[in-house]
C-alpha cells in the first residue's frame, strides 16, 4: 500500500505545530527552573503533575472523549509512565544544579541513544550512515557533558541519565496499542509522575530531600503556567505528527535548543561556552540525520511492500 502523500502546506502547518511544541517545553522548563531556588524538586513534580492531569481530564471532557480505564491502566502505558517518573526527577534535578541550555542539549542525545538501543534490543538493522551519525553524536554529547565543560561537573550525569531513560521510554512507546487515545496515554503519565512526586514528601520530612514549603501565590502561578504549557504541548505534538511527515518535521524537534540557549542566557545569565555550542550543533546535526534517515528507510519499505 502506497503511503498517503502529504501536501507542502500540511507539512508547513505541522512544522509550526512541532516548533510550537518544543517552544512550550523550553519555556516550561525555564519557568520550573525559577522555582528550585526555594521549592524542592519532588514538590514541584507532584503539584505540576496533578495540574497537568486535571487539564488532560478537562480536555477529554471538552472533546467528548470517553476515558477507558483499561487504556489508562494498560501495562505498557504504565511501564512508560514509570520511566517518565524517573525522567522527571533526573531532568528537574539537573535544572536545579546546572544551566538550562546544557541540560537541554544533553537531553537531546536521547535519539542517538535510542538508535543504539533499537539495534541492540529490538534487532533493528542500522546501516553504516546511521552508525556514523551515532558516533558523531556521542562526540557532541562528550563535548557538552565531559570534563571540558567546567560549568556543570558531575551534574551532567543527571540529564545524561534522563536521555537514556527517554530513549527507553520512546522504545516502550512503540508498543503502546495504536487504538489507545494519545491523551489517555499522557494522562497515565501525568498521574504517575504526580504520585512519584508525592512519594518524595517523606524524604523531605526526614531531611533526605528539600523540605516541602507552601508555595507563594507567585509560585502557584508559575506551576500552573508550566502545567498549561505542557498540557498544550502534549496535544500540539500529536496534531503536528498526524498532519505532516516525520522526516520533514525532524529538524523542528531541535528548535528548542537555540531557544533554551537564549532563555538560559537572558533569564539566568548563563553564557554558553564555545565547546557547549559546538556540542549542541553536533548533537542537532546527528539527531536530524538519524530521524531523517530512519523515515526515508521506512518509506522505502512501505513502497516496496505496496509493490
Amino acid at each position: 500500500m502506497t503511503p498517503e502523500a502529504v501536501s507542502p502546506a500540511d507539512n508547513l502547518r505541522a512544522a509550526g505545530m512541532v516548533a510550537l511544541t518544543m517552544s512550550l517545553f523550553a519555556v516550561s522548563d525555564t519557568l520550573v527552573k525559577t522555582l528550585f531556588d526555594r521549592l524542592p524538586v519532588g514538590e514541584v513534580i507532584a503539584l505540576r503533575g496533578l495540574m497537568i492531569a486535571a487539564l488532560l481530564v478537562g480536555f477529554l471532557v471538552i472533546r467528548h472523549r470517553r476515558l477507558i480505564i483499561g487504556h489508562l491502566l494498560d501495562r505498557i502505558a504504565l511501564a512508560r509512565a514509570l520511566i517518565e517518573v524517573a525522567v522527571a526527577f533526573a531532568f528537574f534535578k539537573s535544572l536545579a544544579l546546572m544551566p538550562l541550555a546544557d541540560a537541554t542539549v544533553i537531553l537531546f542525545g536521547s535519539p542517538i541513544i535510542m538508535t543504539v538501543a533499537a539495534a541492540l534490543f529490538l534487532a533493528e538493522k542500522v546501516g553504516p550512515r546511521r552508525w556514523a551519525a551515532v558516533l558523531i553524536g556521542f562526540v557532541g554529547v562528550v563535548l557538552v557533558a565531559g570534563p571540558g565543560n567546567q560549568a556543570i561537573g558531575w551534574a551532567a550525569l543527571l540529564p545524561l541519565s534522563a536521555a537514556v531513560l527517554v530513549a527507553v521510554r520512546d522504545l516502550i512507546t512503540r508498543f503502546v496499542p495504536k487504538t489507545h487515545d494519545s491523551t489517555t496515554v499522557a494522562l497515565t503519565t501525568a498521574i504517575a509522575v504526580s504520585i512519584g512526586g508525592w512519594l518524595s514528601l517523606p524524604l523531605g520530612t526526614i531531611g533526605l530531600a528539600g523540605a516541602w514549603l507552601w508555595p507563594t501565590p507567585a509560585e502557584w502561578l508559575v506551576i500552573l503556567l508550566s502545567a498549561i504549557l505542557i498540557g498544550t504541548a502534549y496535544n500540539t505534538v500529536v496534531i503536528g505528527y498526524r498532519l505532516g511527515e516525520a522526516s520533514f518535521l525532524a529538524p523542528f524537534r531541535y528548535s528548542s535548543i537555540p531557544l533554551a540557549i537564549l532563555l538560559s542566557w537572558s533569564v539566568f545569565g548563563d553564557v554558553p561556552s564555545p565547546i557547549m555550542l559546538l556540542g549542541a550543533l553536533i548533537i542537532t546535526a546527528s539527531g536530524v540525520f538519524i530521524f531523517t534517515r530512519e523515515r526515508q528507510l521506512a518509506r522505502r519499505a512501505e513502497l516496496a511492500e505496496g509493490g
